[in-house]
């Protein structure tokens, strides 16, 4: 019986305690009595689950509203999901604990949640600050790809909540989301150094001017106000901002059908002309948080003044384009944040697509870009803040530059980055969206090699790349079985690897995750090779580094399938390509579940299928189950001597004499039932080396199956007993069982025998008791009718009493078990009482034959319980030991294993009185 995993469920533990200390903090505060208890539970807790001195540590990561502990996806209550939803929405993958971790430093991870109404954007910062020193705690911020809520319809509680909280914005709202009012300061600005700049511009913006540096005329056809590509005067804004967001560098084309090119000739905006611009734009937000907006609309010109004239046209424009499209529709709440973040994405893809800069590098600038961004987010996000406040989780935009970013690159570009060293850069949402694109569209080959390619990212020489690629493969093992399921074992293979050699403990953390994620696919989609990939793999890790390999195979989700694998296998009567080569990784789970399996087997097709898969495991399977039988629990090697005696019988037959002997008289019974099904052809010579060993009420049975093989190598020694040479503290009922067998044998040997015991006499009497000379003469008539017939008269026997003849062995019968008698319906119920037990077990028997039958009872009797029968015929009583069998539909069945002889004979008058009323057998 398998164990749950220890470190797993004290880490479940402390996660549940964690998600407590963190509710008492936010009712009572941190220097509370409960708050306190609460904390040094937790760090008990989280001790027990990373000892010190371990090499492992706890991963304790966040996929949505999902908490996956060491990349398992862990069960949680409503609240363990919104403690997911809080460390995702605050851009947070993962956090890893250390064996040397601290209590101190736990609490100081834990004081860094806020007891308060704060934005969950918030914490990954408060948990940076708090953590700064700590060698115990680390925090990953490994970037996940997020829906801009801007740009998809809201789910059905945000709205409600929106039209909750109410959509009241004040004056100064208003003017932050216009950029007609920026044009102004920024008019404003250069007025105050030329006074003819202001008229100009002013002029340009009302339809009857051109350029900022009044260079223009009334047609606007000058560069100075068209900046990058607008024509015209007031019409030709569009043109600017279509060439401020679409391509900076090239011709833009408005309704006046003329052309310009940007920057009033000075060249294109840098990079730090655009970091410029996005502080002139959070600057102009403080105007709406400060106690003196004039200040910041100075600070704000000030900026604008200094900016080189290339950015102050590239700012003019996309203004002015904003501005002109305000006047057909309503502008975005967010127009400011959206100019900002567009602004950004087309300076970046114009660096990449020029070859300045590659993805990674893109990457980082974009988070510098976003870090300027943010800044007026946090301005403009009123409504976000009150969203917050009323417990809702607002999304987080830490990537959706990176996200429209790579919607804005050309596709042959994204094929040629995600075939390249730096796939690695792509977020996993943005791959999974293109190769699920690719795969749509049937291009499954080059899904297939930009997948390939992703995997190999993982043994990058950079910690970073490594870092992002495991991560990622984490996110899209889906990805992997859906485009072709061998991709997974390829992905293994290279995790695998990595799993062997990473040295950084926050790396190995990850690349265990990682593992374990392609793993639980491979065997939720039954991919069998890469399955059997990942337990090689695993094998290997296990030579190098025994504790993690522990650690990672009960998560894996393979070994707890195995049942799953078999009964489908089974059913389907084929074995699926590599479900050998993962059992044979898993020997000892293997045949666990194939014996019991086998011992459940009603038909021989089934019978053989189990064998022969078993069969396929090979010697260290085979191992598995004969240091079980020969010296593991009782309860263990019961359970596989069927599958043992079927594979390796010689191994049965020299292991088995030895141990019965001291098994409880239930396990010997049990065994001996299943040495008897399993089919194999040298089951004889087992159970006859067994006779002698058992129980002697368990004789009986060994007898009756030795009889069912029909193997002729028994016949001596069921002569033997037959004559009376009987095993010690064994009863005549066994001689009765030795006839019958004798006569399943049909061997000429046995006749004149079985004529002694018919004809014996003494002076008054026969030699014989009456039973024994009908179990006689039914094998006798049987095997030589023709003198049976002739000697039944002077037998004293009537010829009725032969009509209950054991049953023949049908050999090619499609079952497993062959009933030994017929069973009898009886014309009135039987009542018996056990007279044995503690407790009296009433029965009610309604059919039986004289080896049992079939009964109601009053209370449970597990299989394999002794029970001294006590049958009441009228106002006689008759004795017999049984030993219970298994429920069959409402009734228990029980078999007959000792019965005196003239008991057993009124047992036979009943059910022949009962055919005779039922008028036929039942079945």
């Amino acid at each position: 019986m398998k164990t749950a995993d220890p470190k797993a469920a004290a880490a479940r533990a402390f996660v549940r305690s964690l998600n407590i200390l963190l509710k008492f903090a936010r009712l009572y505060g941190y220097d509370h009595v409960r708050t306190a208890e609460q904390l040094q539970i937790a760090w008990e807790e989280l001790r027990e689950a990373i000892p010190e001195g371990t090499e492992s540590g706890l991963l304790l990561g966040a996929s949505g509203a999902q908490l996956l502990l060491d990349g398992v996806p862990l069960e949680g209550a409503p609240a363990e999901k919104q403690f997911a939803q809080l460390l995702s929405t605050a851009g947070l993958a993962s956090i890893q604990f250390y064996p040397c971790i601290t209590e101190k430093e736990l609490a100081s991870f834990v004081h860094a949640f806020p007891t308060g109404k704060s934005k969950p954007s918030e914490l990954a910062q408060q948990l940076k600050d708090a953590l700064a020193a700590a060698r115990g705690i680390r925090v990953n911020e490994v970037c996940f790809v997020v829906t801009d809520s801007r740009l998809r319809d809201t789910s059905l509680a945000a709205q409600l909540a929106a039209a909750a909280l109410g959509e009241e914005q004040d004056q100064f709202r208003k003017m932050l989301n216009d950029p007609q009012k920026l044009l102004e300061l920024i008019a404003a600005a250069e007025g105050r150094k030329s006074g003819s700049d202001t008229a100009s511009f002013t002029a340009g913006v009302d339809g009857s001017g051109a350029g900022g540096n009044g260079s223009g005329n009334g047609n606007g056809t000058g560069d100075g106000f068209a900046g990058g590509n607008g024509i015209g005067a007031t019409n030709g804004v569009t043109g600017g901002l279509a060439s401020t967001m679409g391509s900076a560098a090239g011709p833009g084309y408005g309704p006046c059908g003329g052309s310009g090119r940007g920057g009033n000739g000075s060249g294109e905006p840098g990079e730090e002309d655009i970091y410029g611009i996005l502080r002139a734009l959070s600057t102009f937000g403080k105007m709406g948080t400060t106690q003196n907006p004039t200040a910041a609309a100075l600070e704000f010109q000030g900026q604008v003044t200094q900016m080189p004239s290339r950015a102050q046209d590239t700012l003019r424009n996309a203004l002015a384009g904003l501005a002109e499209e305000g006047k057909n529709k309503k502008l975005d709440q967010a127009v400011l944040v959206q100019l900002a973040e567009h602004l950004s994405i087309r300076f970046a893809l114009e660096k990449f697509e020029s070859g300045e800069v590659k993805v990674n590098a893109v990457r980082q600038m974009l988070d510098r870009m976003n870090h300027q961004i943010e800044e007026l987010r946090k301005i403009l996000g009123r409504h976000e803040d009150k969203m917050a406040e009323a417990g809702i989780l607002v999304e987080s935009h830490r990537e959706i530059l990176d996200r429209q970013f790579w919607a804005s690159v050309p596709d042959n570009a994204k094929r040629q980055v995600l075939l390249s060293e730096e796939a690695w850069c792509i977020p996993p949402k943005n791959v999974q969206s293109y190769v699920a694109g690719l795969i749509e569209h049937g291009d499954t080959a080059e899904a297939i090699r930009i997948l390939q390619n992703y995997a190999r990212c993982t043994d990058s020489e950079e910690p970073d790349a490594r870092k992002r690629a495991v991560t990622g493969l984490s996110e899209l093992a889906g990805l992997y079985a859906q485009a072709d399921p061998r991709l997974l074992a390829d992905a293994l293979r290279h995790v695998g690897l990595r799993l062997s050699v990473e040295r950084d403990q926050d790396l190995q953390s990850l690349v265990s995750a990682a593992f374990v994620r392609l793993s639980q696919e491979a065997a939720a989609k039954r991919c069998f090779v890469a399955m059997e990939q990942a337990l090689d793999l695993l094998a290997g890790v296990e030579a190098q580094r025994p504790g993690i390999a522990k650690s990672l195979r009960p998560k894996m989700g393979i070994e707890e399938r195995v049942p799953e694998f078999v009964e489908e296998a089974l059913r389907a009567r084929e074995i699926s390509a590599g479900l050998t080569g993962v059992l044979k990784q898993l020997p000892q789970t293997a045949m666990e579940q194939l014996a019991g399996r086998l011992n459940r087997c009603q038909y021989r097709e089934d019978l053989d299928n189990v064998a022969n898969l078993a069969q396929d495991l090979g010697e260290e399977a085979l191992q598995y189950l004969r240091s079980t039988v020969r010296g593991g629990p009782h309860s263990e090697a019961v359970e596989m001597v069927g599958l043992l005696a079927r594979l390796d019988p010689q191994a049965a037959q020299v292991f088995l004499p030895g141990r019965i002997k001291d098994f409880p008289r239930a396990a010997q019974d049990r065994m001996i039932r299943q040495i008897s099904a399993c089919g194999a052809p040298e089951r004889c010579r087992i159970l006859l080396s067994l006779l002698d060993h058992v129980d002697p009420l368990v004789m009986p049975l060994v007898v009756d199956e030795i009889g069912m093989t029909g193997d002729r190598e028994t016949l001596g020694r069921l002569l033997t007993l037959a004559d009376g040479d009987l095993p010690a503290g064994s009863s005549q009922f066994l001689r009765i069982k030795a006839i019958e067998a004798l006569g399943r044998l049909e061997a000429p040997e046995s006749l004149s025998a079985l004529k002694r015991i018919l004809e014996s006499r003494k002076v008054f009497r026969w030699a014989h008791a009456q039973e024994l000379r009908i179990a006689a003469l039914q094998v006798l008539e049987k095997m030589d009718p023709d003198w049976a017939k002739e000697y039944l008269p002077v037998t004293g026997i009537e010829h009725n009493d032969l009509g209950l003849a054991p049953l023949d062995t049908q050999r090619n019968s499609i079952f497993v078990r062959q009933r030994r008698h017929t069973r009898v319906r009886l014309h009135r119920t039987v009542s018996a009482v056990s007279t044995n037990l503690k407790q009296n077990c009433r029965f009610q028997i309604k059919t039986a034959s004289l080896t049992g039958g079939l009964a109601s009872t009053n209370m449970h009797l597990a299989p394999g319980t002794q029970v001294q029968l006590r049958m009441q015929l009228g106002l006689r009583n008759l004795q017999a030991t049984a030993l219970m069998r298994d429920y069959r539909a409402q009734d228990m069945a029980f078999e007959i294993v000792d019965m005196g002889l003239e008991e057993r004979t009124k047992f036979r008058q009943l059910l022949l009185e009962s055919m005779v009323k039922s008028g036929a057998a039942g079945n």
